[in-house]
């Protein structure tokens, strides 16, 4: 049975849950469809799969996908169609900033202040306010694409690093 939640005020911020005041609950394939799905739960105290604490498996999945959509993001803007390529994008960035959270443990839990947020966090890529902030601003330019390819790059380096200096500590 599906159970409908309202998306936490935190949550509504441009490009992500601009109109949408609502998400249902899921099962685990489609829940993958929605934008911050498990953040959201956790934002509204509801039960959820946590996948922060699960980084291992969870985080390597956000990168198969980036990958996986690489070659539809490269082929929209070589047709130079930002419209199609704008809802890939918005998806592709919050999944990031989900890969970002989730190699600190944590869950996304303020989209509001993502900036300041995101500034806080032990594993992060260089300058990520700035260019998220960027990214976000404008999800369909180019410049943006290009952007996030970096910053995936970035992350997923960090990511392993990060696996390392915890295999270190130990």
């Amino acid at each position: 049975m599906q159970k409908s939640y309202p998306v936490p005020l935190s949550f509504r911020v441009f490009p992500f849950y601009v109109e949408e005041t609502k998400f249902n609950s899921s099962n685990q394939d489609q829940a993958s469809t929605i934008l911050f799905y498990d953040d959201m739960l956790e934002a509204l105290n509801e039960p959820n799969s946590k996948p922060w604490f699960e980084s291992t498996t969870h985080v390597p999945e956000l990168f198969v996908q980036w990958k996986e959509t690489i070659d539809d993001l490269n082929e929209l803007y070589s047709k130079r169609d930002r419209k199609a390529a704008k809802p890939v994008m918005i998806r592709m960035v919050a999944q990031l900033i989900q890969a970002i959270y989730w190699t600190n443990h944590v869950p996304v839990t303020n989209l509001e202040q993502l900036e300041l947020h995101i500034n806080q966090l032990h594993y992060k890529p260089v300058n990520i306010s700035e260019r998220i902030a960027f990214i976000r601003r404008e999800p369909d330019h180019f410049h943006s694409y290009n952007q996030l390819k970096a910053l995936f790059e970035e992350t997923e380096k960090m990511y392993y690093r990060s696996l390392t200096q915890k295999d270190l500590s130990i």
